[in-house]
């Protein structure tokens, strides 16, 4: 019989140690012989107690001190390079032609010889910690999520996946499969064939190292001149740092990134481009009268340029920003670094009530003013999931039946989207760069049916700076790695940290993001299990992200806390306090969780759904006509798409009275820069009072109030 060793330290403390435990197992049937048996050993111990394996790692860790670190209580992932892997390593470093000086020379990557003696004490901790993770992931893992992304103890994000037996991670490091998932007590060793590759390369450097792929793609971006805006590594902190407290991690430097979607050669071949000239031509098809005619699906589809009157250029000044070229390679590119975890971010994302756990986010390019939304579709025939890029399904967030998607019929998939292949993604120094399986464009379905829906907003997708450094996404136990092992539960920024954020106050508004929950723990009833939130008394705002031009709901979630806030919210096309006008009266969010009777619940017309006996009406349309009065007082209940993880039986948003949606406005926008501005309406100085942006919605009043059909309930 398996014995888990972690559960028997949960009981009886961790100075009991467990008699003999055997290896978890890497495929159906091991081979017991090429298996090591061990008895209560640390990550360290079996590393140590196999170093004719593994000396040569045992070197680097002792060297860095990281072997201290693998032999006390916690929980791991230990990718561990044999002998002949880290050999290989070194003699790649002493011999890479791109460590040169400006004269040339071999720079060896600081190594003094070619030898484990040449490493210097830094890069001894950047290879240990980089084949460290703080969380246990196990090879079933990694199969079943093929391209997730992992956060090391460096801090930067490794993948790991393949199929059949072969598992590879970051593209290029073999797990050894009769070496696998060896289970200690805190944590878990994989044997790899080599050292986890890493590339140095900025993201154009990167493109360009693949030119059997990618030579078409990254002559544009050159030519555009593209390639020289995706060179920054760090954003520049001046403010007066927060001070410290108790839970909370707090940064002290901030890395900027880039994601860029590319098409392959074969991709551009298989639509008629086989060179740059041809992908000229091609461009002048697609954009040439994106801002010209009648705005419709075939014309005039690009509001930004209409609206300031600017004019499609298709000459060869390919660096000007509205050269169809430029605009096609613009488009590729956001101005964040977002791993394939969160890209469809999915956590707290409930299966049931016809909703199939489906995930999905939207990102702002280097087109300006413009979209792409990602998102991660559940296969029907084999129960998986796969992302695209502007899919486009008519009727989206539409529905002809209470708790259904609706009826099929209504919701023909025009457009299937653009395909990732997630098993090729390449992860420069400061970005990712995703193969992509068709042509993407921003042509007239994305204003007209892609993001013709209710569109939620995640506030951290907003917020790029938490993608940049790996925060978003990332669990309690690998912030407080970063935290030097001192419980981090959230993250408290400096208050010149985001870009899409202006503070008015200085840090008398505190900025702070909770982080998701460790797998197995009680997580917080958030939209993805994560959130931007802080306490003080605020008085700053955040940039909306930029919609197509049309009439709008605009909607914040309203989270239920008794040490929450009143706040009072504005709007203006500037991050100044003069450009802006307030958005109706102070919205209070003291409101007792949990509480239907609760006065300002009732106020909002909403009852519970589940109180067949008190409640007939409601339980039997399941909330319809009582979200129709909720929506005339400006409310609408939380989505029926979001729960809480790993909470017994469930626990789903739309249910309880926990959490609701306030529509602060409805208003044209045209697509330009909107800012929305919180301010603290209270004046009693409380400075542990929360304020939380869990999601925005932006929805068209086409959806809304839709003369067909009914928003739907996710």
């Amino acid at each position: 019989m398996k014995v888990n060793i972690k559960s028997v330290l949960k009981v009886v403390g961790a100075l009991a140690l467990p008699v003999c435990v055997a290896l978890s197992s890497c495929t159906a049937e091991p081979d017991e012989s090429n298996r090591f048996t061990f008895t209560g050993e640390t990550v360290n111990d079996f590393l140590v107690n196999n170093d004719s394996l593994f000396s040569n790692f045992n070197y680097i860790l002792t060297r860095s001190g990281q072997d201290r670190i693998l032999g006390s209580y916690g929980t791991y992932t230990c990718f561990a390079p044999k002998n002949d892997a880290i050999i290989e390593y070194i003699d790649s470093l002493w011999n890479d032609e791109e460590s040169v000086d400006e004269q040339g020379n071999l720079l060896h990557n600081g190594l003094t010889e070619n030898s484990l003696e040449g490493l210097t004490d830094s890069l001894c901790t950047d290879i240990a910690m980089y084949h460290l993770l703080k969380t246990e992931v196990t090879t079933t893992e990694m199969l079943t999520n093929a391209g997730a992304s992992y956060m090391t103890m460096l801090g930067r994000n490794i993948s790991a996946g393949g199929s059949g037996t072969n598992i590879l991670v970051n593209g290029g490091a073999p797990i050894d499969r009769n070496l696998c998932d060896n289970e200690v007590v805190n944590g878990i060793v994989h044997a790899i064939d080599k050292c986890i590759p890493r590339s140095n390369r900025l993201v154009a450097q990167e493109l360009k190292s693949d030119s059997l792929h990618f030579s078409i793609f990254y002559e544009a971006l050159e030519k555009t001149g593209l390639d020289k805006q995706l060179e920054t590594q760090m954003k520049t902190l001046s403010a007066t740092p927060p001070a410290e407290k108790s839970g909370y991690y707090i940064p002290t430097e901030c890395k900027k990134g880039f994601t860029l979607f590319a098409e392959t050669n074969a991709v551009f071949n298989a639509n008629g481009i086989y060179d740059f000239d041809d992908l000229v031509e091609k461009c002048k098809e697609w954009y040439g009268r994106c801002a010209t005619g009648t705005r419709s699906m075939t014309e005039g589809w690009y509001d930004y340029f209409r609206n300031n009157n600017i004019e499609v250029d298709m000459s060869d000044e390919y660096t000007k920003e509205n050269n169809v070229v430029h605009m096609f390679v613009a488009y590729h590119i956001l101005k964040t670094a977002v791993n394939s975890n969160v890209l469809a971010f999915k956590k707290n994302t409930y299966t049931g009530n016809g909703w199939r756990g489906e995930a999905f986010d939207y990102y702002e390019t280097m087109l300006p003013k413009t979209l792409i939304k990602a998102w991660l579709v559940y296969n029907t025939s084999n129960g998986s999931y796969t992302t695209y890029l502007n899919r486009y399904i008519r009727n989206n967030t539409l529905t002809d039946a209470a708790e259904s998607l609706g009826s099929s019929s209504m919701h023909e998939v025009v457009y299937e989207g653009v395909g990732l292949q997630l098993d090729s993604i390449k992860q420069p120094l400061n970005g990712y760069i995703y193969p992509i399986k068709d042509i993407l464009l921003y042509d007239g379905k994305v204003p007209f049916g892609v993001l013709n829906e209710r569109m939620r907003f995640d506030a951290l997708s907003i917020l790029g700076e938490t993608m940049d450094n790996g925060f978003r996404g990332a669990y309690v136990s690998e912030i407080t790695a970063l935290n030097s092992g001192k419980d981090a539960g959230r993250i408290r920024y400096p208050i010149d940290y985001f870009d899409n954020i202006k503070v008015f106050n200085g840090n008398s508004t505190q900025l702070d993001m909770n982080v998701v929950a460790d797998p197995g723990v009680k997580a917080y009833s958030l939209y993805k299990g994560d959130s931007f939130q802080g306490m003080g008394i605020f008085d700053f705002a955040i940039k909306l992200p930029p919609v197509p031009d049309g009439t709008y709901e605009l909607r914040i979630n309203l989270d239920c806390m008794m040490h929450g806030t009143m706040l009072q919210y504005y709007i203006g096309p500037e991050p100044e306090i003069s450009s802006m006008e307030p958005l109706g009266v102070p919205v209070d969010m003291r409101i007792s969780q949990g509480d239907f009777q609760d006065p300002q619940v009732v106020g909002m017309g909403c009852v519970p759904l589940d109180d067949q006996a008190n409640y007939p009406e409601a339980y039997e349309d399941r909330g319809i006509e009582s979200d129709k009065v909720m929506h005339m007082h400006g409310y609408l209940r939380g989505p029926l798409s979001v729960c809480r993880e790993n909470e017994q039986g469930g626990y789903v948003i739309r249910f309880h009275s926990d959490q609701y949606r306030k529509i602060l406005d409805t208003r044209q926008f045209r697509q330009q820069d909107y800012w929305l501005r919180l301010k603290t309406a209270l004046d009693d100085g409380n400075t542990e009072r929360k304020f939380q942006i869990d999601y925005i919605e932006l929805t068209p009043v086409n959806v809304a109030s839709n003369a067909q059909y009914l928003e739907d309930m996710y």
